[in-house]
């Protein structure tokens, strides 16, 4: 799927990717706050959901969703240092822990 969002520079992380701003589309500080937080937000999640290789997970990331692509079979729930962790998979994506 593609992502929604885009990293930007600046003091906001993240925009809605090919928006065009109006001028004076934010008529109070309320409302253009609640809109910066909704799309970090997102782009948060974008980012966590994006694929990984094996090489990029650090023992900080802890247990994971383990895929092999193309995607056939449900994904491994745990981390390399598991006794029973599988030899096949090649990539994972964080899990998401609501707070």
């Amino acid at each position: 799927m593609d992502r929604l969002t885009e990293k930007t520079i600046g003091c906001f992380k993240y925009d809605l990717k090919n928006f065009k701003h109006k001028p004076r589309e934010f008529n109070d500080y309320d409302a253009f706050y609640a809109y910066q937080l909704a799309v970090k937000r997102l782009g948060e999640l974008e980012d966590a959901n994006e694929p990984r290789s094996i090489e990029q997970w650090g023992e900080d990331d802890g247990d994971c969703l383990w895929w092999s692509f193309p995607i056939v079979e449900p994904p491994y729930c745990g981390k390399p240092l598991d006794s029973d962790f599988p030899k096949h998979v090649t990539h994972f994506t964080r899990l998401i822990v609501p707070e």
